[in-house]
């Protein structure tokens, strides 16, 4: 069976309304204007030379600075002296005397100087907002003890710095962050690392996904790869479902309960409600009004009746041809059902049964949550070799060996490890298959946006949140009891409800699309 209609590229080229996202990147473009306390100035026709004394003996080049320093450069020429003696301050004495290593060193220092710059006036912008706490350089989400991470802090300031660009379509600047995506995922992610009782974890999973390329979704759930065993040998109904339904969703941004799958020609078609009905032009000379029978009998019950002719057709039964329009079904073939009904439904389907390769004991199936008890895995910073569901971004041909790859989602506060390129969790959702030359690019692909993949999942991960976020802690308590962070049952309570503003609006987006 030919699987064209599952690759990534198939769905980008048929998107009916692909959108470019451009990511801002201003603070990495930043660059420091040089605040070096000028010895001149501008106004001034003639200004203070950096230097006191410059002798240029043989090679050697001294320059003697007004700050008593003496610098030299041997194997100087007169270029080099007429440069130094032209030069308007110490910056400049530098690029000329000094070697490509030492000028590398010192563009690295003006760097880190500006990103430390732009990191400082970011967070004084933070703080005009409700939804940070500010304490010196040291940023919270209101309402948590957990601080951001510094590479989070930045990515904050990034979005913050974004959205301010795009204030025309709102009323006030906090209601811009509350409607972009990205602030979104930000914040929903660490208010769920922030119930990860593994501090650790909450303070080093952003870094980790950062540099392995992961995705995060609009409720702040973690987008990652790991390979599964097929169990039956041909689930191509639970590929075509899966990837159909994800990427309606992440490609072509349309909602899945428009969709209908029909098999034929031992193909499965993905149709639109547009698609299932035509408007034709028939041409007939039969009466529509007698249906060409001429007329009919006065009473309808008795064949034998008395005989009336139709007014139409004066009992003929055929009028002057004319033409109408009239709308049909199309014959796409065997109707399978609805997408989202499918998609549903899978982990019912006896095909949609998968595993492990190392333990062949779970029972991993697509829209159906795969967990093991949290007290069995380890904290570990290896790739391998430690307890606990592992996935990756990058690394999917070495992460739970398979015939399978699969696209999961992962809750935060349920990362129990994380190594160089693979972590571990306790549970994850497996929500599509995926071609194995597509898992790692599919991630990478700018026109895959995860940002909506998880509506159902935040729904279920937000009933009785807080009793189990206490009982993550209490459970970590008893094995690690040098590790537990200061959190307070109040604030989990806080974060809870925090996080829970997001479900009224999910569960009348999920109702709308079943």
């Amino acid at each position: 069976m030919s699987n064209k209609f599952l690759s990534l590229d198939w769905f980008k080229q048929t998107a009916e309304n692909a959108i470019a996202k451009v990511i801002a990147n201003k603070l990495d473009s930043i660059m420091e204007q040089e605040q070096v306390g000028s010895d001149y100035d501008l106004d001034k026709e003639v200004f203070e030379k950096p230097y006191f004394a410059l002798k240029l003996v043989n090679d050697t080049l001294t320059i003697a600075l007004r700050d008593g320093s003496i610098l030299s450069k041997p194997g100087a020429t007169e270029e080099d002296y007429y440069a130094v003696a032209n030069a308007r301050n110490v910056h400049e004495i530098h690029a000329i005397i000094a070697s490509r290593e030492v000028l590398e060193d010192l563009e690295k220092v003006r760097a880190e100087a500006a990103r430390i710059k732009a990191l400082q006036k970011g967070i004084e912008s933070l703080a005009n907002f409700d939804d940070f706490t500010v304490e010196g350089t040291t940023v919270y989400l209101t309402g948590t003890s957990r601080s951001l991470p510094q590479i989070l802090v930045e990515e904050f300031i990034r979005v913050v710095d974004r959205v301010g660009h795009q204030l025309e379509y709102h009323k006030t600047f906090q209601d811009a962050l509350n409607n972009d995506d990205e602030y979104t995922a930000l914040k929903n992610f660490f208010m769920w690392c922030c119930l990860n009782p593994r501090a650790e974890v909450a303070h080093e999973l952003y870094r980790f996904l950062s540099e392995n390329s992961f995705r995060i979704t609009r409720q702040g759930f973690v987008v990652a790869l790991r390979n599964v065993v097929t169990l039956h040998g041909s689930p191509e109904l639970v590929h075509f479902i899966s990837n159909a339904y994800n990427k309606v969703k992440a490609v072509w941004k349309k909602n899945p309960s428009e969709y209908t799958v029909f098999l034929e020609n031992g193909e499965y078609k993905l149709v639109h409600d547009d698609k299932l009905f035509k408007d034709i032009i028939v041409e007939s000379t039969i009466c529509q009004e007698c249906n060409g029978d001429g007329g009919w009998h006065t009473d309808a019950w008795e064949d034998d009746g008395e005989w009336e002719d139709c007014d139409v057709c004066n009992g003929t039964g055929e009028v002057e041809e004319y033409e109408w329009e009239e709308t049909v079904p199309v014959d796409h073939g065997q109707k399978i059902g609805g997408l989202v009904e499918l998609y549903l439904d899978l982990p019912n389907r006896e095909e949609n049964r998968f595993t492990d390769d190392w333990t062949k004991t779970f029972d991993i199936r697509i829209g159906q949550v795969t967990s093991m008890p949290m007290e069995q895995c380890n904290w570990s910073t290896q790739d391998c070799a430690a307890a606990g569901l592992h996935f990756t971004a990058d690394q999917i041909h070495y992460v739970g060996c398979g015939d399978q790859s699969v696209i999961v989602l992962i809750n935060p506060m349920k990362v129990v490890g994380i190594g160089t390129h693979k972590g571990r969790c306790y549970e994850y959702l497996p929500i599509m298959t995926v071609p194995r030359e597509e898992a790692t690019r599919i991630l990478h692909d700018g026109m895959f946006d995860t940002i909506q993949l998880d509506e159902d999942y935040a729904i279920r991960e937000l009933e009785s949140l807080a009793e189990r976020a206490k009982e993550g802690f209490a459970t970590e308590s008893k094995k690690y009891e040098f590790n537990m962070p200061a959190i307070s049952a109040a604030e989990i309570t806080n974060i809870v409800n925090t996080l829970s503003d997001m479900k009224a609006k999910l569960s009348k987006r999920v109702t709308t699309i079943k």
